[in-house]
């Protein structure tokens, strides 16, 4: 009797002790979720950005779904929210892109797509020729489950009539930069 007792006590401990390592798992599993969805929003990315640059935000016109596929090949299947825009005036060429991929693979396809339409704006030779060294400063950035394309900001007009062209690609990636600031910030 006692050993059967024994025994069922033992099985009964052992059950218990081998429960718990799976359930601190899965609870690392929740949180690690809840980390997840904790990302900020498109809208609130695209606010801390506008403000970063306040007045010198020229990227004024917000492009449709429609536009973002004509203009950098990104379906709409790709993301569940994008937000793009350029400005009004041809002469400039700020542009920003925001998008929240569904997963890792559309990730890598958003990545691709921005990748290729700034290589393709690199290698454009009718770009005017004081937007050159700004689009060769812009840059493809990605945080999280996000894919961003930043082209914005103004640099001091000395620099630009003075400056080597060395200078002026790192002033402007400088401006990126605080694009980039701001979105770290957000995902702390």
């Amino acid at each position: 009797m006692r050993k059967k007792l024994l025994a069922a006590l033992l099985a009964v401990s052992l059950t218990a002790g081998s429960i718990a390592p799976v359930s601190l798992l899965d609870n690392t599993a929740v949180v690690a979720e809840a980390a997840k969805k904790k990302e900020p929003s498109v809208k609130k990315i695209y606010n801390a950005i506008v403000k970063k640059y306040g007045d010198g935000y020229l990227a004024d016109i917000t492009l449709s779904e429609k536009e973002i596929k004509q203009r950098y090949g990104i379906s709409s299947s790709w993301y569940t929210d994008i937000r793009a825009e350029i400005p009004m005036m041809s002469v400039h060429v700020d542009t920003l892109v925001i998008a929240k991929a569904k997963n890792k693979t559309t990730k890598a396809k958003i990545k691709k797509k921005l990748t290729a339409y700034r290589q393709g704006l690199i290698e454009d030779t009718n770009q005017y020729p004081m937007n050159v060294l700004k689009i060769q400063a812009s840059r493809v950035y990605v945080k999280g489950n996000y894919v961003f394309f930043i082209m914005l900001g103004t640099i001091d007009s000395k620099l630009e009539e003075t400056g080597t062209e060395e200078q002026i690609i790192k002033a402007y990636q400088a401006q990126n930069q605080k694009a980039v600031s701001a979105i770290k910030a957000l995902f702390k």
